[in-house]
Parts: C-alpha cells; sequence; structure tokens
C-alpha cells in the first residue's frame, strides 16, 4: 500500500465532490490511499496571488506544512491548487526570507518546502505505471475517441520544471492509450478554457471555451477528458452559454479509468453534458 497525502481544495471538496470520489475509488484500486489534509484550508489559488504574493504562498504553505507533519508527499487533483502549491513550496525551499515570512504567518506551525508536490497524471505515471494500467483493464473502451485536454496551467508554472512538456505534453494520452481508448490528436491540448472569467465575463469563456469544443469536434473525437475541474465546467457550461456549439462530455481523466475497470462511472449524472451515450456502449472484453 503507498499512501500520500491529499489536498482536494475547494472544488474537490464542494462542485466537483464526484471527481473527488472517483480519484479516490481508482486508487483504492490500485493500492495507493489518499490521506486527505486535516483542516486544510483554500490555497488562495490564482486570485491571492493578484492581491499579494506573501499572502498566495502563506495560504499554500499552510497545507504544505501539514503535508509535512504526514511525512508523505502531497497530491493536489487541481490545476490551480497544484500550480499554486508547488510553486509556493519551491520559494519556500530556496529562499530563507521567504520561510522566516511564512513561520512568522503560520505560528505555531512551520514550512521548510521540503515535499514533492504532485499532480494526478504524475501520481498514475509514477505509482501505478502505465503497464500496471493496461493489465488491469476490463473493459473496452476503443469506441471512445477522446481528446486529451490539459489547460493552459497545469504546464506553465512560473519559475517551475513543467512535469510534461510545455505545449505538447503526452502524460494523459499515454495513460488514456494504456486504457484502451481511442485518443485522437489536435493542436489544443494547453489552450485557456477562459478560467474564472466566467464569473465576470461569460462571453470570454464562451469564445474560448466554445472553440475548444468546436476543434475538438472537428477532429474527430467525441469525448474530451481534463484534470481540471475549473476546466471541466467551463467546457461542460458550453451546453448553456455557447451557441451553435456542439454538445461534448467533458470527462474527468479518472472517470475513464471507472469506464475501464468497472464499466461505469460513479458521477455521471453530475455531468452538464449527458455522459450515457458514451458509457452505454462500454462492455467487458469476452472471457476466451
Amino acid at each position: 500500500m503507498i499512501t500520500l497525502s491529499y489536498y482536494p481544495g475547494c472544488s474537490l471538496g464542494s462542485s466537483t465532490d464526484f471527481y473527488d470520489r472517483s480519484l479516490k475509488k481508482v486508487l483504492a484500486f490500485y493500492g495507493v490511499e489518499l490521506k486527505e489534509l486535516d483542516d486544510w484550508s483554500c490555497c488562495g489559488a490564482l486570485a491571492a496571488l493578484t492581491v499579494n504574493e506573501d499572502l498566495s504562498i502563506a495560504l499554500s504553505a499552510r497545507n504544505i506544512a501539514l503535508a509535512e507533519a504526514s511525512g508523505l508527499h502531497l497530491v493536489a487533483p487541481c490545476s490551480a491548487c497544484y500550480a499554486r502549491t508547488k510553486a509556493a513550496a519551491l520559494k519556500i525551499a530556496e529562499d530563507n526570507d521567504t520561510r522566516r515570512m511564512v513561520d512568522n504567518a503560520l505560528s505555531p506551525l512551520s514550512c521548510r518546502g521540503n515535499i514533492e508536490v504532485k499532480n494526478i497524471i504524475e501520481v498514475f505515471l509514477e505509482y501505478v505505471g502505465l503497464e500496471r494500467i493496461a493489465d488491469s483493464v476490463s473493459h473496452d473502451l476503443v469506441s471512445i475517441r477522446a481528446v486529451s485536454y490539459y489547460g493552459c496551467l497545469l504546464t506553465r508554472i512560473m519559475g517551475i520544471c513543467p512535469s510534461d512538456d510545455i505545449e505538447d505534453p503526452t502524460g494523459m494520452d499515454t495513460i488514456l492509450m494504456a486504457l484502451g481508448a481511442t485518443v485522437v490528436p489536435w493542436q489544443y491540448k494547453t489552450e485557456c478554457c477562459g478560467a474564472s472569467s466566467t464569473i465576470t465575463n461569460g462571453d470570454v469563456t464562451a469564445k474560448l471555451s466554445g472553440r475548444l469544443i468546436k476543434e475538438a469536434v472537428r477532429a474527430g473525437a467525441q469525448a474530451i477528458v481534463t484534470t481540471c475541474p475549473l476546466c471541466q465546467l467551463n467546457l461542460d457550461l458550453m451546453r448553456y452559454l455557447g451557441k451553435d456549439i456542439p454538445s461534448v462530455p467533458v470527462f474527468f481523466l479518472p472517470e475513464i479509468f471507472e469506464l475501464a475497470l468497472f464499466g461505469k462511472t460513479s458521477g455521471g449524472a453530475r455531468h452538464i453534458v449527458n455522459t450515457k451515450n458514451i458509457e452505454q456502449g462500454i462492455a467487458p472484453f469476452r472471457e476466451a
């Protein structure tokens, strides 16, 4: 059994709690336990950084300190949470003044920034592995033609060595192929979906996310797969925000694992764009 500390963040604790359940279910299948941080708090995501950099670092540092106390490396599924937490950990580890600021802000907690912060693509690749993933598949996903959507943030954290190629990441593609899905190539893996502009200017999100969906369909995809809660929500909302935009199911990566392992997802009903047409086409491999 492998145990990792786990920071679900605000989205997985509320609007995308089905992502949280799916991830825990799938990793438990592979013997990876996620130990949720006790009394974790909001990392400030991207908003805090626009207000005050020290505040942004201190908010993430509190969760890092909790993980350090457990002695376990930290998993953050949300792209924004992952980006801010990883950047904060590096700044704390490398800069004495930042470390003193954080210790003063968090006292009696202290933070060294000496844990690894992982996204879920890294977790599946490093702690499960492609060979084991492929060997575990029990349902045929070849009928699923999907594009991998990483979003604009996952591989573009300022000052951080990226977990994958910045412009053409392939980690999620290789996982989907190991699961048996048909991965459709496209050039929009890391384009922005509009992010939080949905709240202040829905037209911007409709333009950017709508373009992504149209390009996915043009490439021949019938589904989009992502790991980011905000990306998933924005793309899923196009059914209501966009005009003349096709309805395309937007899955979280662990949900594709659920289809490959169990033949159905546990949170399909929570999607805005219905996933039933995709799920109904999934069947177990026949015994030889």
